[in-house]
């Protein structure tokens, strides 16, 4: 009774995973026209895959046999089409690495990053009934390798990734995936670097690199102020003014008044008009962006992802860094991380060796420009269009940047929102929204 039962799970699963997967790589999404949404607080570039690349992405060059290994790869479709270009070199990368690796079967499957259907949920539901269909190696964002390490769904990379390519990574992409002095996963796309664009034909003088010279300037700024960009905007300023961010019991905490300093920054753009009233209906880049479009506004918080989507090709939006209290703050960045998710030493080997693939200077850096995304290592930025202009300021801006220390659902992010929030709508002023913001986190 008991092999029954367990032949039935299994099927099921199987069956599940199937019609999963199916859905994904039948319905297309809608040729973009506004930005993307926001995935789970964070901004994504997605773009519109061609569907007659999609099918390469899950189907193993070669019919999958019994006497060889085979490697499977789990990818979010944020990642395997991310853009139809990403998705075209994605695949010409996949099919390169089959080719020079005939004796192995390389099934790469998508699956989402969140939900009853995600990756790490299917994880902690198969292993006990179908441990042979999950996967060896995955792609999800770097705030969930905490828990999938804890919970050991995912394995430390230990020496499976070389010295050298830890080294190469820029110093937010390191720490992104530092867990407890152990390389949880190999970050691969750094997203979330928020800075200003501005539309040239409006805005003439040099932004200055001051917050309170800023906005003295006949300009206006839109951003999303109801949501998480405003929580990690006043975040930004927090730490600008010496805010910490744990106790001296070493739990996460707010100090009072570095945060009171912070949202008083907010509150003079908005009380003397500088910041669009708009700002406090709006909780994602995409909303803040059409009116910016529009004309309504000279200036608009945004980030990398969705800059590299839709910045005009004529070269009217610039961009620059976002003014601070004495210098321009400092980038806070989240990304997306490989993760070895296969127990077994020899599933490793093979995961690790896709991975270092897939992860070599000239394989990423193609990727990312095609994918609209930003690398995780500056060597890859030379596989980059050399005359893009976007370019140096992302050399350097992601040369200045940090690791984003929350993930957006955190109690402090929320906090955080509804304290930039109080301040935009002008209903509570700095001190009593920083207080509040302090008391609430504490409860």
């Amino acid at each position: 009774m008991n092999k029954k039962v367990s032949l039935l799970l299994i099927l099921l699963l199987w069956l599940l995973a199937g019609c999963d997967l199916a859905s994904n790589f039948t319905q297309a999404p809608p040729e973009e026209t506004t930005p993307n949404p926001v995935v789970n607080g964070t901004a994504v570039a997605t773009g519109t895959p061609a569907p007659d690349t999609t099918p390469d992405i899950a189907i193993p060059g070669t019919p999958v046999t019994q006497t060889r290994p085979t490697l499977r790869v789990w990818l979010p479709p944020e990642i395997a089409l991310a853009t139809e270009d990403g998705a075209a070199v994605l695949n010409a990368q996949l099919a390169a690495y089959r080719s020079n690796h005939p004796d192995i079967d390389l099934i790469v499957e998508q699956k989402a990053v969140s939900g009853q259907s995600g990756i790490l949920n299917y994880l902690r539901t198969g292993r006990a009934v179908a441990p042979e269909i999950l996967p060896d190696l995955i792609a999800i964002p770097t705030d969930q390798l905490s828990l999938a390490l804890t919970e050991e769904l995912i394995y430390p990379m230990g020496n499976l990734v070389a010295t050298s390519q830890l080294e190469a990574l820029y110093p937010a992409a390191l720490n992104l995936v530092l867990k407890n002095n152990q390389v949880g996963g190999y970050p691969f796309v750094l997203t979330g670097l928020s800075h200003l664009a501005y539309n040239t034909e409006v805005v003439t003088a040099t932004i200055p690199a001051r917050w309170d010279n800023f906005i003295a300037q006949p300009n206006s700024l839109v951003f999303p102020a109801n949501g998480l960009p405003g929580g990690t905007l006043g975040l930004q300023f927090y730490l600008a003014a010496g805010g910490s961010l744990t106790n001296e019991a070493g739990q996460t905490a707010l100090q009072v008044e570095p945060l009171a300093t912070a949202l008083q920054q907010l509150f003079l753009a908005e009380s003397s008009g500088f910041i669009l009233d708009q700002s406090s209906n709006y909780s994602t880049f995409q909303e803040s962006w059409q009116l910016f479009q529009a004309g309504s506004a000279s200036v608009t918080l945004t980030n990398s992802e969705q800059f590299l989507r839709l910045r005009d090709e004529n070269g009217r939006y610039q961009v620059t860094s976002v003014p601070g209290l004495e210098r321009p703050l400092t980038p806070l960045v989240s990304g997306w991380a490989w993760a070895i998710s296969s127990s077994d030493p020899a599933k490793q080997i093979l995961a690790a060796d896709l991975l270092n693939t897939l992860i070599a200077d000239s394989n990423l850096g193609e990727w990312t420009y095609a994918s609209n995304y930003l690398p995780s290592q500056e060597t890859a930025l030379n596989f980059w269009a050399q005359d893009d202009p976007y370019l140096p300021f992302v050399r350097e801006q992601l040369n200045r940047a940090s690791a984003m220390p929350f993930s957006g659902s955190s109690s402090i992010m929320t906090v955080l929102n509804n304290a930039v929030f109080d301040v935009i709508t002008l209903t509570k002023t700095p001190q009593v929204a920083a207080e509040e913001a302090v008391a609430a986190l504490q409860q």
